[in-house]
């Protein structure tokens, strides 16, 4: 034996596996055992080991200074069972011996009764009255006897014992709580749930608690009536007073110690919430589509039992930092959306088919509609109007709507707003465009964007849901893709299509369009004036939908306008959608306007036919001397060009316009030149015809003011002026037929030739011009 002591390996695992008594008397077998292999520095880590056991933390080597600051800055006098472990949490090297006293001296007396099972007047006078101070020592008594576990025979027996006498307490606090309880005492309830949460009992106490919450039957309202906000409101308000009343008993058995006031309300969540909303969804409500219903029960929900609750001390006992940390009712909203979350994802699924539903029977009813009118005679029928006296109004009117249209997304309270566009959006329909309202709805298309804003705005506030903000962005890109493509597909492109038909049917021939008095001043193709509408409001509908674009979609940040460039694929969609939207608008107008020109000039040509006297340029020589004014045929031709040359003015951007009225200027240049070709013209006509062509001349220059066009007719100008030259002077004819410089390059020699043989004394001329323009006349050739 006295061998095995010399080995300093085997002394020190010894004297590890010993309690304390024994290890101080171990000390001391003898003189080698105490000085070398059990010295001061074994009896600090010996120390070490059982406070570490105990939950205190080893901090480091300490100096004199730092130890005397330790226990000087303790008030020892202080210390007590029930604190000395809240008191102090770490130790130093030097000092494990000192604390180890401590805490040996104010808890082995109890180990040492739980360990002999003496369990009579096992608290001290001062704590024997007191529960809280009682379940604290307990607590203590559990923490200290860890440091016993070397000695596993003597732990195991304290453990036991003390597992009984714990019991015995926790049961005799459990009784007290049940009596209190039953009388209302939540303050005295309120203690003893203390004692448990010190016992580390908690489990207990949230039983406790949760068997003695009834939960309210679910009270719904009877189906005879539509479900309204009002019936929400009585089913909710019952609910909202019971969480309060739980709340404020929660707040007094549980204080701030345990977070209680949050498992109760999830369990109120799956025992009465859920089933009251399911039991709200299914009732018949006054919205216009079923789904619709769930935005208004959410946020009633969210109203009522989130944001109207009491204030709960224990519901601000969430952990986190400061920063992190969310308010009670913040809280109680994210741990409801936890459960309501896959009835917001179902709902949001199901309203953006629904809208898609919505949006295409609306246009389909209009279409329908129209199908029961007979189109051709409502077009007929309704009162042609003059576009170039109102292009000045019809634009002011489209500003008008368009300014409002864009502050309806900038106010917040939009009401005034909206009361404001609907004025102007009457104001344009009621004035400007009831010639095309078989053909396109502005009213429809300003009804179904304002939907589609309010869906949109609806999926908005569930990003309080924040999981779900994604999701709800790609619904909101969804909905506005709907969108447009059913403006794009139901509405507007068959509204282009169904126009352009009309304009392919239009035949002049078959149009009594040359009427007398105030009418025959407004000469106007029919089809084509309802066309330059359509583009007026094609125009109207794509700014609306840029707008939406811009303040709702990248406004509310839906679409992240500095990301542009590196879009996603479904976002690379929507931007295509709207870019084809805009597209397939250019192709139509640009088709159409094509038709409509060529119409245009199909009923210049009518006019030219109908209108144009021979004896206008090629008068009777006993015809008595008249004013010279322009003829019926000019008159109305420029009436003609007046009327549709400005159609576009407001109705699309500039190029497009200066494209029109250029293209409309060449045609027209083309056809008078042809038509000129056709007559006979002396010289007495010849006034006349100048006189027209000056007509001409004036509207060209003065009123489509294209500047590419106006050589043209100046240089025609020019050419009428050779019917002028008198016969006589047929040689002067000549060279001013070769003086091509005169006629601006315009006209070739051979084209001017042209216009000459339309003189009436042509025969007797042709032998001179011949001759000054070729050198020589028929009689001067020799082969015969």
């Amino acid at each position: 034996m006295e061998s095995l002591l010399k080995v300093g390996s085997i002394v020190q695992s010894i004297a590890l596996c010993l309690n304390t008594r024994d290890y101080l008397n171990f000390r001391t077998i003898n003189k080698e055992v105490h000085n070398e292999h059990l010295n001061l520095q074994f009896d600090e880590e010996y120390y070490s080991r059982k406070l570490r056991s105990m939950g205190f933390d080893y901090t480091g080597k300490a100096d004199e200074q730092s130890e005397a600051q330790l226990f000087d800055a303790i008030d020892l006098k202080n210390l007590a069972p029930v604190n000395v472990f809240d008191e102090i949490k770490d130790f130093r090297s030097g000092d494990s011996l000192k604390l180890y006293q401590l805490v040996y001296g104010m808890f082995q007396c109890y180990c040492d009764k739980l360990y002999r099972n003496k369990l009579t007047n096992f608290f001290p006078a001062p704590y024997d009255k007191d529960p809280v101070f009682q379940g604290k020592i307990l607590a203590n008594i559990q923490t200290y006897n860890k440091s016993n576990i070397n000695d596993r025979q003597y732990y195991d027996e304290v453990l036991m014992h003390f597992k009984v006498f714990k019991e015995v307490f926790i049961n005799s606090c459990l009784n007290e709580i049940d009596l209190n309880y039953s009388k209302g005492n939540y303050d005295t309830v309120g203690t003893f749930f203390n004692v448990l949460l010190l016992s580390d009992e908690k489990n207990v106490a949230v039983d406790f608690f949760n068997s003695k919450v009834e939960y309210p039957a679910v009270n719904i309202p009877s189906q005879n009536e539509p479900l309204d906000e009002l019936q929400i409101n009585a089913v909710l308000n019952p609910l909202k007073d019971f969480l309060n009343e739980k709340i404020k008993i929660i707040d007094a058995l549980f204080s701030d110690r345990y977070p209680m006031v949050f498992t109760f309300y999830e369990n109120f969540i799956q025992q009465t919430l859920l089933e009251v909303i399911s039991k709200l969804l299914e009732m018949p409500n006054e919205c216009n589509d079923d789904e619709e219903i769930f935005p208004v029960i959410y946020f009633k929900v969210i109203e009522k039992l989130c944001d109207e609750l009491t204030d709960s001390k224990n519901g601000d006992t969430v952990e986190g930092a400061p920063e992190d940390k969310e308010s009670f009712r913040e809280s109680i909203k994210s741990l409801l959306n936890v459960y309501l979350e896959p009835k917001i994802l179902t709902y949001l699924a199901q309203s953006t088919t629904q809208f898609d539903k919505n949006l295409k029977k609306q246009f389909n009813n209009f279409k329908l509609e129209q199908e029961n009118r007979r189109e051709t005679e409502l077009l007929t029928n309704n009162a042609m109007i003059d576009l170039t006296d109102a292009n000045k109004s019809d634009d002011d009117n489209k500003n008008n709507f368009l300014n409002s249209f864009t502050k309806m997304f900038r106010i917040t309270n939009k009401s005034n707003a909206d009361d404001q566009l609907n004025s102007n959006l009457d104001n344009l329909v009621n004035q400007n465009l009831q010639n095309i309202k078989n053909l396109i709805n502005l009213e429809l298309c300003y009804n179904v964007v304002q939907q589609t804003r309010d869906r949109i705005n609806t999926f908005l506030k569930f990003k309080c849901v924040r999981k779900l903000e994604g999701i709800i962005n790609d619904k909101c890109e969804e909905v506005f893709k709907t969108l447009i493509n059913i403006l794009n597909e139901d509405h507007v492109k068959p509204a282009f299509q169904r126009a352009i038909s009309l304009l392919e049917a239009y035949n002049s021939d078959e149009s009594n369009v040359f009427t007398s008095g105030e009418l025959q001043a407004k000469q106007s193709v029919e089809p084509l004036v309802n066309f330059a509408e359509l583009i007026n409001t094609g125009d109207i509908i794509v700014q609306m939908i840029s707008i939406f674009y811009k303040n709702e979609m990248i406004g509310s940040k839906i679409i992240d306008s500095k990301n542009q460039s590196t879009k996603n694929i479904w976002q690379n969609q929507l931007i295509q959608s709207k870019k084809n939207f805009e597209t397939t608008l250019d192709d139509f107008v640009a088709d159409g306007l094509n038709i409509g020109i060529n119409k245009l000039l199909d009923q210049i040509q009518f006019a030219f036919d109908t209108t144009q006297l021979p004896t206008d340029y090629y008068p009777s020589p006993n015809e008595a001397a008249k004013d010279i004014i322009p003829t019926e045929c000019a008159r109305k031709v420029v009436s003609i060009l007046l009327n549709h040359c400005f159609l576009l003015t407001g109705a699309t951007d500039k190029g497009t316009i200066d494209v029109y009225q250029q293209e409309i200027g060449k045609r027209f240049f083309k056809s008078l030149v042809e038509h000129i070709k056709k007559q006979i013209i002396s010289t007495t006509g010849a006034v006349q015809l100048i006189c027209d062509i000056n007509c001409y001349y004036e509207f060209i220059s003065e009123k489509l003011r294209q500047k590419t066009i106006v050589p043209y007719f100046q240089s025609l100008k020019n050419v009428c002026s050779l019917y002028l030259i008198d016969t006589k002077d047929s040689k002067e004819l000549g060279r001013l037929i070769c003086d091509l410089g005169k006629f601006q390059g315009v006209f070739t020699q051979e084209e001017i030739y042209e216009f000459v043989q339309r003189r009436q004394d042509w025969i007797a001329v042709k032998r001179d011009v011949q001759k000054v323009m070729y050198g020589l006349g028929l009689k001067d050739c020799r082969v015969m």
